[in-house]
C-alpha cells in the first residue's frame, strides 16, 4: 500500500496535479504524510482546507495507532477559528475513525473541540450531526471497555448538541454485545441514567432499551427505570417507556393489570388495548360504558373508543355493551366525520349484532356516512347477507361505494346463491354500465365455469346491452373458452365493433388452455387484416405472443410491410416482426422474405415531394428495429441479425443496413478464428466506403465499452484477432483493429500488449488508422 501510495504520488507530482499528490500521501505513513497535509489545511480556499483537513483525519485513523489520533486532535484545536464548512468536514471524517483509538487521555481534547464546534456562530446542523454520531460511536465502543472519561464526553456532549440525551441513537447493541454484556453497559451508564430520571429526563433510558432489544427483559434495573418513565416522564417518554415496559410476553398481561391500576387511561394505548381485548377480557367491564377514561395517557378532548378487536371471545353482555357505546361514538355529531366513520367500522365487526346496526347507517342524510356504512357491510361477520343490499344500490349515487364493497361480500357468498344475484345485476337497466362491468367480472372471478359461461353469454347476447358491458363480458371470459359458449361470444366479438374487436385482442397465451391457443391465434392473424389501422396496429403487436402457436401467421405481418399502398400500419407490422424473429423459432423466414421483397421491389418514388423510395424507408426500420432491440450475445439473435446482414448485403445500395446487421451479430466472445473471418468478411464490405468504415468500427468497437465482460469476450483473445487485422494494411480492417485496441486498452488500464499494439497501429500505412490509434491516449499529460 505505501510503495503504490509513493508511485501515485510521483507521477501526480510529475504532471502537477496537487490534488491527487495529498490524496496519494493521505496513504503514506501518518508521521510522513502529516507535515504537507497540515501545511494543505493553511491554504487560502476554504474548500481546500476542509479536503486537506478530511484527508489528515483519514491518514490518522488509517494508521491504528492511538497517538496518531491524539496528534490529529490536537491539530484539530486549530478549527476554533475555522469556517464552519471546514469544521464540518473534518468532524465528519473524525466519525469514521475507529472509536476504539480513542482513549481518555484524549477525552480533553474531545472535549475542547466539541465545545468549539457548538459555540461558534455559524455552527451548522451538519456539524451537530456529525458531532451527535461521534459520540454515539464513542458511547456503544467504551460503554463495554470502562473508558469513564470517554463516556462521561460522549454523553456530555449528546446535552451539549440537544439540550437531552434522548435523541442518542445507540444502534442494535444486542448485535454488537455479547450475552451479558449488556449488564456491563447499564452499570456502566447508570449514573447518567439514574441523574436524568431525576429531572424527569428518561430519554437514554429509552435510548438502551431501544439498543439492548429483548434483553432488556432480564434486566431488572432498567425495567424500573422503565417503569419510573410511565409513572414520571413526559407523556411522549411515558408511552414508548411503555410500549417498551409491556415488550416482555412472559408476564405481559400482569404487567397490563398494574399499569390499569394505577392508570386506566393507559387503555388508550394500543399495546395494553390488544391485550385487554383479546385476553384479559375480564378487565373490559371498567371501559364499556363509553365513558372516556380522561388521564395520563387520553387527554382531555381527544376522541376515543375501546374498539372491538376479538369481541368474538368477549361475553354477550360484554357486546351489547360494547354495541351501544361504538353507537354513540357513532351518532355523536359533534365528533369529526373521520371518527364517526371509523366508529362504524367497528360496529360492523361486532359478532351477531354489527351488521343490523351499521345498516340502519346506510340511509344517513350526512353522505360520508351513509357510505361509510355501504363499506362496513362487507365487513360484518355475516356478509353473504349484506350482498343483496350492496347490489341493490349499484345503480344509484352510492354505486362507487357498493360495487366495492359488493366484491368483499360476494367472495364469502355461496356460488348457489351468488349466481341468480349477480344475474339480476347484468341485465340492461338494472344499474349504472361499470356496475354490470362488475358483476360481469365477480361471475367470471367467483362462480364455477359452466355457471359463469352462461351468464357471461346471455349477458353479452341481452338486447339493447351496453357496448362496453359486452367487451368487458369478451375480456372477463377469456379463461372461460373451454366452453362452446364463450368461443361462439368470442367470434362474434371478434367481427363487432372495435371496442369488442380490442376486448378480444386483450387475451394472453397464458390465460387460454394449451389445446384453444392455436384456435385464438387465428383470431388475432385475422385481426390483423382489418381496415381500421388504429386497430390493426394493436393486433400486430399482440400477434407476437400468439406466433409460437401460428407460426404460419407471421406471413400477415410480412403483407404488411410490403404492401407499399398502404402506410398507416406497416411500422407496428415492422416491429412485430423484428421482435418475431428475435423470440419466436422459425419466424425469422418471415423476416427474411420480407427483407427480399423490400429489396427487390420496384418504385417510381424517388425523392418524391410524397414520398422517397418508400420500400428502402421500410428496410431501414426493420434494421433498427432489429438492432435496437439485441442487446445480448444471445445466438439466436445474432444468427437473425446475420442472416438479415447477408440477405441485404446483396444489394449495393443497402450495405449500409447490410454491416449494421452484421455488426451486432458478432459474437465478441466466441472462438478468435470465427470472429477473425467475421470482422474480414465485414470489412470487405466496406471497399470504397471509407466513411462507412469508419462509422461500423466505432459501431463494433462501443459493443466492446459498452457491454460486461462476459459478453464481450477475454481480452487476451480479442488482442490475438486485433493483431491479425492489423498485420493485413487492409483500411477497413485496421480500423476495426485500432477501435477495438481504444476500446480493450481502455477496459483493461492500458496494460503492456495493448501498449504495444497502439504503437503499432500508429505506424499502419493507412493515414484514417494512424489517426485513430494517435487519438487515443495511454496516460493523460
Amino acid at each position: 500500500m505505501v510503495a503504490v501510495a509513493r508511485r501515485a504520488a510521483e507521477r501526480a507530482r510529475a504532471r502537477g496535479d496537487a490534488a491527487a499528490v495529498l490524496d496519494a500521501t493521505s496513504y503514506l505513513p501518518f508521521d510522513e504524510g502529516r507535515p504537507p497535509l497540515l501545511a494543505a489545511t493553511r491554504g487560502s480556499a476554504a474548500d481546500d482546507r476542509a479536503r486537506a483537513w478530511s484527508l489528515l483525519v483519514g491518514s490518522a485513523g488509517r494508521s491504528g495507532d492511538p497517538a496518531g489520533v491524539a496528534t490529529v486532535l490536537e491539530d484539530l484545536l486549530r478549527l476554533r477559528n475555522e469556517q464552519d464548512p471546514v469544521r464540518s468536514a473534518a468532524l465528519t471524517a473524525l466519525t469514521g475513525v475507529d472509536p476504539a483509538l480513542f482513549t481518555d487521555a484524549v477525552e480533553p481534547l474531545l472535549d475542547r473541540v466539541a465545545a468549539d464546534a457548538v459555540e461558534a456562530r455559524d455552527s451548522s446542523a451538519a456539524t451537530r450531526s456529525a458531532l451527535g454520531s461521534l459520540a454515539v460511536g464513542v458511547l456503544r465502543e467504551h460503554a463495554v471497555t470502562g473508558q469513564r472519561d470517554l463516556l462521561n464526553w460522549a454523553l456530555r456532549t449528546l446535552v451539549r448538541i440537544t439540550g437531552t440525551s434522548g435523541s442518542a441513537d445507540l444502534g442494535r447493541l444486542d448485535h454488537a454485545l455479547r450475552r451479558g454484556q449488556e449488564h456491563t453497559v447499564f452499570d456502566a451508564l447508570r449514573p447518567w441514567l439514574e441523574a436524568g430520571a431525576e429531572r424527569s429526563d428518561y430519554g437514554l433510558v429509552l435510548a438502551l432499551a431501544r439498543a439492548v432489544g429483548r434483553r432488556a427483559d432480564a434486566m431488572p434495573g432498567l425495567q424500573d427505570l422503565l417503569w419510573q418513565a410511565v409513572n414520571y416522564g413526559e407523556p411522549s417518554a411515558a408511552r414508548s417507556a411503555a410500549a417498551l415496559w409491556l415488550r416482555a410476553p412472559a408476564d405481559r398481561d400482569e404487567r397490563v393489570e398494574r399499569l390499569l391500576a394505577r392508570h386506566p387511561s393507559a387503555v388508550a394505548l394500543p399495546e395494553v388495548r390488544r391485550v385487554v381485548t383479546a385476553r384479559r377480557t375480564d378487565l373490559l367491564e371498567a371501559y364499556l360504558d363509553g365513558t372516556p377514561p380522561r388521564g395520563r395517557f387520553l387527554a382531555p378532548g381527544t376522541p376515543w373508543n375501546l374498539g372491538v378487536a376479538g369481541a368474538g371471545c368477549w361475553t354477550p353482555r360484554q357486546q351489547r355493551a360494547v354495541l351501544r357505546s361504538v353507537e354513540c361514538t357513532v351518532a355523536d355529531e359533534k365528533l369529526p366525520l373521520y371518527a364517526r366513520t371509523a366508529a362504524l367500522g367497528q360496529l360492523a365487526r361486532i359478532p351477531g349484532r354489527g351488521a343490523d346496526a351499521v345498516r340502519a347507517w346506510t340511509e344517513d342524510r350526512d353522505v360520508v356516512i351513509a357510505e361509510a356504512a355501504l363499506a362496513a357491510l362487507a365487513h360484518t361477520d355475516r356478509p353473504a347477507d349484506a350482498l343483496p343490499d350492496l347490489l341493490a344500490r349499484t345503480g344509484d349515487d352510492r354505486a362507487r361505494v357498493a360495487v366495492y364493497a359488493a366484491r368483499r361480500a360476494a367472495v364469502r357468498t355461496r356460488p348457489s346463491r351468488l349466481a341468480p344475484l349477480l344475474a339480476a345485476r347484468t341485465a340492461p337497466g338494472t344499474g349504472k354500465v361499470t356496475s354490470r362491468k362488475e358483476m360481469v367480472r365477480l361471475a367470471a372471478d367467483l362462480l364455477p365455469r359452466a355457471e359463469a359461461a352462461g351468464l357471461l353469454a346471455d349477458a353479452y347476447a341481452q338486447p339493447g346491452q351496453h357496448l362496453d358491458v359486452r367487451a368487458a363480458c369478451v375480456a372477463a371470459g377469456t379463461p372461460l373458452l373451454g366452453d362452446v359458449r364463450m368461443w361462439e361470444v368470442t367470434e362474434d366479438a371478434a367481427g363487432g365493433e372495435r371496442a369488442l374487436r380490442v376486448a378480444v385482442l386483450g387475451a394472453h397465451p397464458t390465460e387460454l388452455d394449451p389445446a384453444l391457443r392455436p384456435r385464438y391465434a387465428r383470431l388475432i392473424q385475422d385481426l390483423c387484416r382489418t381496415g381500421d389501422d388504429t386497430l390493426a396496429v394493436l393486433a400486430h403487436t399482440e400477434l407476437v405472443a400468439w406466433l409460437p402457436w401460428a407460426p404460419h401467421a407471421a406471413e400477415v405481418l410480412v403483407e404488411t410491410v410490403t404492401d407499399l399502398d398502404r402506410r398507416g400500419r406497416w411500422r407496428s407490422a415492422a416491429e412485430a416482426l423484428a421482435d418475431a424473429a428475435r423470440t419466436v423459432p422459425d419466424t425469422n423466414r418471415s423476416l427474411i422474405r420480407a427483407l427480399s421483397l423490400l429489396a427487390t421491389g420496384e418504385t417510381a418514388d424517388d425523392a418524391g415531394a410524397d414520398r422517397d423510395r418508400p420500400a428502402r424507408r421500410r428496410i431501414g426500420h426493420l434494421a433498427r428495429s432489429l438492432t435496437l432491440r439485441s442487446g445480448t450475445n444471445d445466438r439466436q439473435v445474432a444468427a437473425v441479425l446475420a442472416e438479415a446482414g447477408r440477405t441485404l448485403a446483396a444489394h449495393r445500395d443497402l450495405v449500409p443496413d447490410a454491416v449494421a446487421l452484421l455488426a451486432r451479430s458478432l459474437d465478441l466472445a466466441g472462438d478468435p478464428d470465427t470472429l477473425h473471418t467475421g470482422l474480414v468478411a465485414l470489412a470487405a464490405l466496406h471497399t470504397g466506403r471509407p466513411a462507412l468504415a469508419a462509422r461500423t468500427a466505432q459501431t463494433v468497437g462501443r459493443r466492446v465499452t459498452g457491454y460486461r465482460g462476459a459478453e464481450t469476450g477475454d481480452p487476451d483473445t480479442l488482442l490475438l484477432v486485433v493483431a491479425r487485422l492489423a498485420a493485413s494494411g487492409d483500411p477497413a480492417e485496421g480500423l476495426l483493429a485500432a477501435e477495438l485496441t481504444v476500446a480493450c486498452g481502455l477496459r483493461t488500464g492500458w496494460t503492456g500488449p495493448w501498449r504495444t499494439q497502439l504503437r503499432m497501429l500508429r505506424q499502419h500505412p493507412s493515414d484514417d488508422v494512424r489517426d485513430v490509434a494517435y487519438a487515443a491516449a495511454t496516460a493523460e499529460e
